[in-house]
């Protein structure tokens, strides 16, 4: 744990600072927030908490839009329908799904030109199509599992309600833990 605490002990420096700097705002993320230094969460630190629950459907639907952007999809995806099927995923679990779509439509490519004897490369790029997603969607699975997922959120609770009972918080900001998806 020396390093750990060598780190820790730094981080609560700079945070309790003699210099009293205004307009500094630090943020600070992690997904082991059962791992945290209780003298980190102290009132004056980092004494705000942000939950960044896992995508609803609107969220994984503007994920998927978001990390399709550049690819070229066939009119018979239906990006909406990709999401309601992957409810539990984070926006990491659909980055790497459009990934392994991509690359199935990369080998199917490749090979179809290995088949006809294609002896110029030409510059294609792979359209994904439908069926694409739903090889890959079979095959994919969250990679945080319900009984995890359930682990985490009784974490936050308890987070948020020693929070909520303690000193440091104002009437605006008790018990108000706002929420939005992440790529995480």
């Amino acid at each position: 744990r020396g390093v750990t605490d060598r780190v820790v002990n730094q981080l609560l420096t700079e945070l309790d600072g003699v210099e009293g700097l205004k307009g500094v705002c630090v943020l600070a993320a992690t997904s082991r927030p059962d791992l945290l230094d209780a003298a980190l969460l102290r009132p004056g630190r980092l004494d705000r908490l942000i939950y960044c629950d896992f995508p609803g459907l609107d969220d994984r639907l503007e994920v998927l839009t978001a990390l399709s952007r550049r690819s070229k999809l066939d009119d018979d995806v239906d990006l909406r329908g990709v999401a309601e099927a992957t409810q539990g995923f984070t926006g990491a679990d659909l980055s790497a799904l459009l990934s392994e779509a991509q690359l199935l439509a990369v080998r199917e490519m490749l090979d179809a030109a290995a088949a006809e004897g294609a002896k110029e490369e030409e510059e294609k790029a792979p359209v994904l199509q439908a069926r694409h997603f739903e090889v890959i969607m079979h095959m994919a699975r969250p990679s945080v599992t319900q009984t995890e997922r359930k682990r985490l959120e009784a974490i936050y609770s308890k987070f948020k309600d020693s929070r909520d009972s303690g000193i440091g918080n104002t009437s605006k900001t008790r018990g108000k833990g706002k929420q939005r998806a992440t790529l995480a």
